[in-house]
């Protein structure tokens, strides 16, 4: 088992990274000031598998419900960067991405073009 490290950055909600050494998850800043959202992030954030991405991780994102962060997300808009599939992380200088939100969208814009040819073939 990795040491699981927790930083607070000023963009995004929550995500976790394995890197060779040891595992982050990395918060929002402003999120503190939301004691009870930020519990259920963080106790979200470690139930996620140890060692990368796996498809127990895109499920446990999917099934995830958590009150309160829409509101958060409003006041914050800096925590809208969270659903991007990929930005580049200034700190690493590198692109970071994440795969549930990536799969999320190809889901959205999948189901968003057979509704379009569908609905344009019974039109």
């Amino acid at each position: 088992m990795k040491p699981l490290y927790l930083q607070f950055v000023n963009t995004g909600i929550a995500n976790r990274y394995e890197f060779e050494d040891h595992e982050l998850i990395e918060m929002n800043d402003r999120i503190r000031k939301y004691p009870r959202l930020f519990y259920q992030i963080l106790i979200h954030e470690i139930e996620h598998e140890e060692g990368g991405f796996k498809l127990k991780d895109l499920v446990h994102d999917m099934k995830a419900k958590t009150p309160g962060l829409f509101y958060f997300m409003r006041k914050h808009i800096s925590a809208w960067t969270q659903i991007l599939p990929c930005w580049w992380d200034f700190k690493r200088k590198q692109i970071v991405y994440d795969i549930s939100v990536i799969v999320s969208w190809v889901v959205i814009i999948g189901l968003a073009f057979f509704m379009y040819k569908f609905l344009g073939w019974i039109l």
